[in-house]
C-alpha cells in the first residue's frame, strides 16, 4: 500500500513502511468520516430520539479509539525528511486548516507549481460565520495556513511574524474557492520572506493577505520527524 502524497515512509524494512502506510491510510479515512459527521451533525433533522441513539453509538467508538492514544507531538504522522515542499501535507498532518488527518480542517487542496501555491475548498455549514458566508476566524486561518504554505515552498519553513488580512467580500459557503499565494523575490536573507496570497470566489475576490514568514534558528533541520513516531 502506498503512503500518502507527500508523506515519507523511509527506512531499510519494507514491513515497517507498510504498517506506516496503512495507518496513514487509515487515520485519513477516518479523519475524512468524522469530517463527514460533523458535517452531518450541523445539518441534522432527525427526531431527538434518534440523535441520542446515534450519540451513544458515537460514544462507543470514541472510547474505542481513546484505547491506544500516540504520544507523539504530531501522533507518529509527521515523517521523516526530507520533505517535499510541493507538497504541503507533508508538513501539517494535523493542522487544523489543511491536515488530512485533522477532521475538523476543510477538505483544502493545495499544491505548488513554479514556487507559488494554488489550492481550492468547498467550506460547508460547520463554518459558518454571517448568513451563506464563512466565518472571519476560518477565512484567517485558511490564509495562514497558504502564507506559511508559500514560505516554506520559498524555502523559509518557519513561523508567521505577522499577517494582515483584509475582508474584500464575504467568502460564500457551498462554492468553490480558488486559493492562491506568492512570495516577494529573495531579498539577500534567507531566514525570512514576505508573501502574499487571495481567496476567491469565481472572479471575485473575498479576501487577500500578506505575511512576513521567519525561520527561527531554534528550529534547526527541517529533516526532523516527529520524535514521537513510531512504526505503528
Amino acid at each position: 500500500m502506498s503512503s500518502l502524497p507527500g508523506m515519507a515512509t523511509t527506512g531499510s524494512d519494507p514491513e515497517r513502511n507498510a504498517k506506516r502506510a496503512a495507518r496513514r491510510a487509515a487515520l485519513a479515512g477516518l479523519a475524512r468520516s468524522v469530517r463527514a459527521l460533523i458535517d452531518a451533525t450541523v445539518n441534522t433533522d432527525l427526531e431527538p430520539g434518534q440523535i441520542e441513539r446515534i450519540t451513544s453509538e458515537i460514544d462507543e467508538a470514541t472510547s474505542q479509539l481513546n484505547a491506544r492514544r500516540h504520544a507523539g507531538k504530531y501522533s507518529g504522522l509527521l515523517g521523516r525528511g526530507p520533505f517535499d515542499h510541493t507538497k504541503p501535507v507533508t508538513t501539517v498532518p494535523l493542522s487544523p486548516w489543511a491536515g488530512p488527518f485533522n477532521p475538523i480542517a476543510p477538505p483544502i487542496e493545495v499544491q505548488v507549481e513554479k514556487g507559488e501555491v494554488y489550492g481550492r475548498v468547498r467550506l460547508g455549514k460547520a463554518y459558518i460565520g454571517p448568513p451563506d458566508a464563512a466565518h472571519g476566524g476560518v477565512v484567517a486561518g485558511i490564509m495562514d495556513q497558504l502564507l506559511a504554505s508559500c514560505g516554506q515552498s520559498a524555502g523559509v519553513a518557519g513561523l508567521t511574524a505577522h499577517m494582515t488580512v483584509r475582508f474584500r467580500k464575504p467568502t460564500p459557503l457551498f462554492t468553490e474557492l480558488t486559493l492562491h499565494a506568492w512570495a516577494d523575490p529573495r531579498s539577500g536573507e534567507s531566514q525570512r520572506r514576505r508573501v502574499h496570497a487571495e481567496i476567491k470566489a469565481g472572479d471575485t475576490l473575498t479576501a487577500e493577505g500578506e505575511a512576513l514568514v521567519i525561520r527561527p534558528r531554534s528550529f534547526g533541520s527541517s529533516k526532523a520527524a516527529d520524535p514521537g513516531s513510531r512504526s505503528s
